[in-house]
């Protein structure tokens, strides 16, 4: 794997409101060891044992930062239709983590370059794939559990644990995430916003990824850093109150 130079720090986080903001570390669980470290500086090529693709999706390095490319964009090699070939949806996950953990990546949503596209845009990170989601789009952010939680095989519909009207999707703008989850607990810091969502679901066995999905032309991906959930920092219950 390619080492990585992000550093997790500790420390409070500048909630919602204060805007500007990005998140200065981990807010509920304390980093164990290290599980991924990807950092695309001078990478010729992305290195993609810690990587999932789905839906054809390709990723490549440019600039110093892994894009996830939909399949739509990319000329076919022998001119045969593919099931996802017309797709401009991309996904990108990690694999093989554990249970319970901390993520951190930087992330952007690049502009799609076709207007009609500009006003479907839709972005979803996932705790698991189509378990444990954030949903973002422009008309805000949402923290849901659906699908293999809770849906797909009963019927009943997402439960929304918690949303951030103002975190709406901004293309071209470098988002700075930590994401947390352990136990019954998950909260998801975006720059200056703060999800979080407490439900005896989340405890469930999931996925072993984390998942970036997106509506357009892609994404770029940086600095991702995975560690195991060591204990919850003391000062969690005083936290999560004010939340």
């Amino acid at each position: 794997m390619i080492s990585s130079s992000l550093k997790i720090t500790g420390g409070l986080i500048l909630l919602s409101g204060f805007a500007g903001a990005t998140p200065s570390g981990p807010m509920m669980i304390e980093p164990a060891e290290p599980v991924v470290t990807l950092d695309f500086d001078g990478a010729g090529q992305a290195d993609h044992s810690s990587l999932k693709l789905r839906k054809e999706t390709v990723v490549r390095v440019e600039d110093g930062a892994l894009r996830a490319v939909p399949p739509v964009l990319l000329p076919k090699v022998d001119g045969s239709p593919t099931k996802w070939g017309d797709s401009n949806f991309a996904r990108a996950g990690l694999v093989g983590l554990p249970q319970d953990y901390v993520c951190t990546a930087r992330w952007k949503y690049i502009d799609p370059a076709d207007a009609n596209t500009r006003t479907k845009v839709l972005v979803y990170i996932d705790f698991g794939h189509r378990m444990i989601r954030v949903t973002i789009d422009q008309a805000g952010a949402t923290l849901l559990l659906e699908n293999h939680l809770i849906g797909r095989h009963d019927n009943k519909p997402a439960i929304v644990l918690d949303k951030a009207p103002k975190l709406t999707l901004e293309p071209d703008h470098w988002y700075d995430i930590v994401a947390e989850v352990k136990g019954t607990e998950v909260i998801i810091q975006i720059d200056n916003h703060v999800l979080y969502g407490k439900h005896d679901l989340i405890a469930n066995e999931r996925y072993d990824t984390f998942n970036f999905d997106a509506i357009g032309d892609g994404y770029l991906l940086d600095r991702i850093a995975v560690y195991a959930a060591g204990e919850f920092k003391s000062d969690w219950p005083a936290k999560r109150r004010k939340l």
